[in-house]
């Protein structure tokens, strides 16, 4: 692996937002496009509301689910900050239903399924994990016509979209449909208050929601107990992604020193300040994590600013080691897939290497790696 520091994707700071009221800039993103690691086409970032507001207008995506996951700003209180968002979703956008968040929860909403707006309700400061599968992020938004009748924009993946509200004229990304400077918290539940008349009341869409409990690992005192994690389809039917929030608060080695890879399973791994509103104000750290082609020619990658990692399947990894931590450090080990997991490692065997193949089923002694990667609790 001729530059394996290709595989490192800084986080850039972005200034297109910075007039967005209420909303902090820059932020988070990172999006795989089939370029970084094929077959594996995702957008992630991170949209931090530090007051009450709403988030879009209602719409659908073409051909692509998306996952939001609500949590507190400060990554370091996961389950202890209180906040309230509603979330609109429903067959149709004159008739929404309403859900209500109080906790760390993942809204997975399929593709086809109207959604938004997010009223972020009661806060100090909330962080949502915005995640769209597939390679297109195209939206189809409904618009009343001046007789009364309906008719529809769509807004494309690649170019400049058009205005939600004026389809004459071109999307500047002004946040109009976000936010206003001069709202007041009445103003939001004046503009709120007819989805909450017209919610249908159903509750069609409940089990597209899932607050996440709170995980107790046995990853080390340098890891934040319990910890947030999000595990696919054993939390939530059809959901493929998979995801943990470890919040480290002191030099460590996270996961197992032997090298492993699989053959099937992209690993991203995330690392930023804990944070979120400022995530590189707040990172002060540096980690290093060994890559390779194969266990005996690995190479360090070190990090030092926030960024993921992107490991492509059949890549070695070792293990991440937090050599410095001045501040707390968010480590995101993040896999679009929930497919049966397994690793392989090599193993000296009657004086000869040989590789060993082992997976959840197999494994009977889980080491902490094993409860990182896998999953599996020891």
């Amino acid at each position: 692996m001729s530059d394996i520091q290709s595989l490192f994707h800084t986080f850039e700071k972005s200034d297109q937002k910075k007039n967005w009221a209420g909303w902090t800039s820059p932020r988070m993103h990172f999006y795989n496009d089939d370029s970084i690691i094929p077959d594996t086409p995702f957008g992630e970032e991170f949209l931090i509301a530090l007051r009450p507001e709403t988030m879009d207008i209602p719409h659908i995506h073409i051909g692509a689910a998306n996952l939001f996951l609500f949590l507190p700003a400060d990554m370091t209180r996961m389950f202890d900050e209180e906040f309230e968002v509603d979330i609109c979703l429903g067959d149709a956008a004159n008739s929404m239903e309403i859900y209500t968040i109080t906790k760390p929860s993942v809204v997975s909403v399929p593709a086809g399924v109207f959604h938004c707006p997010i009223y972020y309700k009661k806060l100090s400061a909330v962080n949502t994990l915005l995640h769209y599968k597939g390679s297109t992020q195209g939206r189809v938004y409904p618009r009343t016509t001046p007789d009364g009748g309906e008719e529809w924009i769509y807004s494309r993946p690649k170019g400049m979209p058009q205005c939600k509200r004026d389809p004459s004229k071109k999307c500047t990304i002004c946040g109009y449909c976000y936010t206003r400077a001069d709202e007041t918290p009445e103003d939001v539940q004046r503009y709120m208050q007819p989805y909450y008349d017209r919610d249908p009341g159903t509750k069609k869409y409940q089990n597209c929601i899932y607050e996440i409990k709170p995980d107790y690992h046995k990853l080390g005192d340098a890891v934040m107990n319990p910890r947030l994690a999000f595990k696919g389809r054993a939390d939530m039917p059809n959901v493929d992604e998979q995801l943990s929030f470890n919040i480290v608060t002191k030099p460590c080695v996270l996961g197992d020193e032997k090298p492993f890879t699989n053959g099937q399973v992209g690993e991203f791994l995330w690392f930023s300040g804990a944070n979120a509103v400022d995530p590189w104000a707040s990172f002060d750290a540096e980690i290093e994590v060994s890559i390779g082609d194969d266990p005996d020619n690995m190479q360090i990658i070190t990090v030092t600013e926030p960024g993921v990692i992107a490991v492509p399947p059949g890549t070695w990894r070792g293990a991440i080691n937090v050599k410095r931590v001045d501040k707390p450090l968010c480590f995101i080990p993040f896999y679009p897939r929930d497919e049966a997991r397994y690793k392989i490692t090599q193993e000296v065997i009657d004086g000869k290497k040989r590789l060993v193949y082992s997976d959840e089923k197999s494994i009977t002694d889980p080491t902490p790696g094993d409860e990182l990667y896998l999953q599996i609790k020891r």
